[in-house]
């Protein structure tokens, strides 16, 4: 009777353990929060846009204060539900904050080819953009950044199909593509290098970035940006392969992005780290990550359990145009898409540096560090 009472109690304990369909729904509903703009609030937000574009945008000295001053303006209108959702993110606590309802900067439709990357940064619309970016980091108290080694040490990074690897080829369309957010290549979850740290500097290298925003230039053909909170992932994998991931039995490949000659592959690194302040961070790429070959059983069975939960999760599937832009915190939730279908596609991203980050720091304004 004791036996049976037992096995009992322990399947009770296991079936509790399983998120079922409804509970799993529930917390990506908490992870990816809505910020939904009043329209004189967007109006705002569009004129302080516009102002910081007009000086140069987010790589123009000065910037990160005027973005700050319009943020603060900004948040002293916004209600106590708006402000708590700003709050969470801020403090780390939810994966994804996507803002709606901003103003559409440009009536221009897309031409038929994808323009060269140097016309495109220059376009006043894409200054206004990335300076709208800015000013959102702004509102969550995230510093938008670049990396010394990374996009050439500038803040604007755009995401689109120039180096090939698309459904349909490019003009000159090379052999080798690189693996990368400027190739129209799929690109499986991951959060954003370097992966050396996460949170705090080590070793003369800055950790990750906290956040990265992404709004559309132009997206005609509504191909979604996908996210992946890795809360639900982790708890279904459980305690002891948690523990086994924030070991430093783990590899990663140098990132295509870096400028030529800088970063590095890297070695001995965990993908996660307890943290006093947000609880977790995460640091993990799909097709760059690898277990060391002499971890123990018990890492890579946490490894392969890890790629297996990422695998089976629920991804959240967001179109970005104009009107909208997305926070993901890259220390809580991956990224990824599927292969460019419409070459024409130009999202706008900056990264974010969080209240929290310890980096190092080469310029400050505008703020650039070393990767």
């Amino acid at each position: 009777m004791i036996g049976s009472r037992c096995t009992t109690e322990t399947q009770a304990m296991t079936d509790a353990m399983k998120p079922d369909a409804e509970t799993t729904e529930f917390v990506i509903e908490h992870e990816i929060r809505t910020f939904s703009f009043e329209v004189w609030q967007s109006k705002l937000l569009h004129q302080f846009s516009e102002e910081l574009a007009a000086v140069g945008g987010p790589q123009s000295s000065g910037a990160k204060s005027k973005a700050s001053l319009a943020a603060a303006a900004l948040k002293h209108s916004c209600s106590k539900q708006q402000c708590e959702l700003l709050q969470a993110y801020s403090d780390g606590l939810v994966s994804v904050l996507i803002f709606e309802g901003l103003q559409r900067i440009s009536n221009v439709s897309p031409p038929a080819e994808l323009p060269d990357l140097e016309s495109l940064e220059n376009r006043h619309d894409v200054l206004c953009l990335a300076a709208r970016n800015q000013i959102l980091l702004e509102l969550v108290d995230n510093s938008a950044f670049a990396y010394d080694m990374d996009n050439e040490g500038k803040l604007i990074r755009l995401v689109a199909n120039f180096k090939g690897g698309g459904l349909i080829r490019i003009p000159d369309e090379p052999v080798l593509k690189e693996l990368s957010s400027h190739s129209g290549l799929a690109l499986g979850p991951h959060t954003e290098a370097p992966y050396w740290c996460a949170m705090d500097a080590e070793d003369g290298h800055s950790p990750s970035p906290s956040s990265l925003i992404l709004t559309a230039l132009w997206n005609p053909g509504q191909e979604p940006t996908r996210v992946i909170p890795l809360p639900p992932i982790l708890e279904k994998i459980g305690a002891i392969n948690c523990l086994a991931l924030s070991t430093s039995h783990f590899q990663f490949t140098r990132s295509d992005s870096f400028v030529r000659g800088k970063g590095e592959d890297g070695r001995n690194v965990s993908i996660l780290e307890f943290n006093e302040k947000v609880g977790f961070t995460a640091r993990f790429n799909a097709y760059r990550f690898s277990v060391n070959a002499n971890a123990s059983t018990f890492v890579k069975t946490a490894y392969n359990a890890l790629c297996e939960g990422i695998g089976e999760a629920t991804h959240a599937e967001y179109a970005l145009t104009q009107e909208s832009a997305m926070t993901i915190n890259n220390c809580r939730a991956l990224h990824c898409r599927d292969v460019i279908k419409d070459n024409r596609r130009v999202l706008v991203r900056i990264f974010g540096l969080s209240k929290f980050s310890s980096p190092i720091v080469i310029s400050e304004d505008p703020l650039v560090l070393k990767g």
